[in-house]
């Protein structure tokens, strides 16, 4: 089954703050698929209720 509709580019990923992130080697991460974006989050981490991080950072490159 395809879905016409998806768009095929590589999602943006933040922290638990809401900043861009860029995962490092040797550190886990807990990925969590959210509206437009990856949610990825440490060990020490827990997910919090951040706004959609997508329309905030539209003039990041990862975002587009």
């Amino acid at each position: 089954m395809i879905m016409p509709d998806i768009k095929k580019r590589p999602l943006p990923v933040f922290d638990a703050e809401g900043r861009p992130l860029r995962l490092k080697p040797r550190i886990t991460y807990k990925l969590r698929v959210k509206n437009g974006y990856i949610l990825a989050l440490t060990s020490n981490q827990h997910q919090t209720r951040l706004p959609n991080l997508v329309n905030l950072h539209e003039d990041n490159p990862h975002t587009k």
